[in-house]
């Protein structure tokens, strides 16, 4: 299953209402019962010192590992790497976890690629157990 980003506003709102459970580094879909595992990460939305975008990173998602592996600076709310300074999105990157029951994600398969989904969770549950 191909990874998503999911920004921290929209996991906190999931949160407020009480759509998923945080576990560590793991949340759990309650409509589906779907476990994601997370991993810290930005999304570059601007490049706002005038350096440039010399690694093109402009509009990807970095996790916070790679950003730090290629020598940049996290802080919340921007990323600098070099000459460049990003104004960025805070989130994470999901995937389906490893531990989640095969007959849960199928029959979430099944539901879900019937239909069109109406919001954000529904998108996300949709794309991890199809795509």
């Amino acid at each position: 299953m191909s990874p998503i980003f999911v920004s921290q506003e929209t996991i906190d709102r999931w949160l407020t209402e009480d759509r998923i459970d945080v576990e560590g580094e793991r949340i759990t879909l309650k409509p589906y019962g779907l476990a994601v595992e997370l991993v810290p990460a930005v999304h570059l939305v601007q490049e706002v010192a005038g350096g440039g975008d010399e690694k093109a990173w402009l509009g990807k998602v970095k996790s916070i590992q790679e950003i730090e592996g290629e020598g940049g600076e996290h802080d919340p709310g921007s990323v600098i790497l070099g000459e460049s300074a990003y104004e960025v999105v805070e989130g994470f990157i999901g995937r389906l976890a490893g531990s989640t029951d095969p007959g849960l994600a199928e029959s979430a398969r099944r539901t879900l690629s019937q239909i069109t989904p109406k919001d954000g969770l529904e998108a996300l549950a949709r794309h991890l157990v199809i795509s």
